[in-house]
């Protein structure tokens, strides 16, 4: 069991520019016994998670609760594994698969 934190994907420099927007992450973990009480340790709020969703039906998958950089950085440093959007992708893939869920 674990928790884990990746930067969202589509995150670009802007164009013809040197701006880069802040980047955002999403904090996730393998149940939701694990993710909320590690969210409230890192000062998040319960009503700050997100349920993973399809359509307007909420899926038996574990959300995320947004995070910015230095929010990541704490959550990195008590504990949470880093991973990148595709590696996040594939886990929740493979989850779903293993339930029986069709993801969008």
């Amino acid at each position: 069991m674990a928790v884990y934190v990746y930067m969202y994907g589509g995150q670009k420099p802007k164009a013809m520019t040197d701006a880069w927007p802040h980047p955002w992450f999403g904090l996730t973990a393998d149940t939701e016994e694990e993710l909320h009480p590690f969210a409230e340790d890192i000062g998040m709020y319960r009503h700050f998670y997100h349920p993973r969703m399809a359509g307007s039906e909420v899926l038996p998958l574990v959300g995320h609760y947004d995070l910015d950089e230095g929010e990541r950085d704490l959550a990195v440093a008590k504990g949470a594994i880093p991973q990148t959007q595709r590696e996040h992708d594939k886990m929740l893939r493979q989850l779903a698969k293993e339930r029986g869920i069709k993801l969008r």
